[in-house]
């Protein structure tokens, strides 16, 4: 699983919060919808939004808001089509299709029926595909996904990664610790406390440590190497 935006954090909270029958996306994106409907029609395959206008012609000001939110609503549906994708595959999520929920023509979001409205048809295939094909679908959530958004949206292989990490970090205090003691020790319990560090202890004690040292860091290098290799490279 990868790191997750602010946004797709968000999107799996409205998943969990609306969680069992009658779960689609429309209710998870809805409180991002103002004034803006997304239209998906199954009779021509086709995905457009709609924004309410006070007019037939949009105003100075209602023109630069639609811009504004032509670019956030394409963010917005980027970001889900893809979040629900990666959510499928690491088995997060499952997705059910009932014969009483698909409809030629599904509107959903925060437009106004009886206004005026401007219309904008989203040119990516991609999207409009996923659109198509999620929009009717329920959206359940595993206990694992719901075990995942109360840690935090941390993943249980970086959960793994990040305990690992604590674990040799803390070795390697305990470590120099001991050795630090053991050279109090040499240093002013020995007899007569007459006992000094020549040179090769020096660099005996010196070669310790550097060997600690390139141990974690390998280690960390090594469990970064295979976090990537988990990490799908979804476009």
């Amino acid at each position: 699983m990868r790191l997750l935006s602010s946004l797709e954090k968000d999107l799996c909270n409205q998943i969990i919060k609306h969680a069992g029958p009658n779960n689609f996306i429309g209710n998870i994106i809805d409180k991002h919808l103002q004034n803006v409907c997304i239209v998906v029609n199954r009779n021509n395959n086709s995905v457009s939004l709609e924004f309410t206008i006070r007019n037939n012609i949009p105003s100075r000001e209602e023109t630069n808001a639609i811009f504004e939110k032509l670019e956030e609503i394409s963010m917005l549906t980027l970001q889900l089509v893809n979040l629900l994708q990666l959510l499928i595959k690491d088995g997060y999520i499952m997705m059910l299709k009932r014969s009483g929920n698909s409809q030629p023509i599904m509107r959903f979001g925060g437009c106004i029926g009886n206004m005026p409205s401007v219309p904008y048809t989203f040119s990516d295939e991609n999207i409009t595909k996923l659109l198509l094909e999620y929009s009717d679908k329920e959206i359940y959530s595993t206990e694992e996904f719901k075990r995942f958004c109360e840690k935090g949206h941390i993943a249980r292989d970086e959960q793994r990664f990040i305990r690992q990490i604590t674990i040799t970090q803390t070795a390697l205090v305990i470590t120099v610790l001991a050795l630090l003691f053991n050279i109090y020790i040499n240093l002013f319990y020995k007899k007569n406390n007459t006992v000094t560090l020549n040179n090769l202890q020096m660099q005996s004690i010196h070669e310790s440590i550097e060997k600690i040292y390139k141990a974690l860091m390998f280690k960390e290098k090594k469990a970064s190497d295979q976090k990537k290799q988990m990490q799908p490279n979804l476009k």
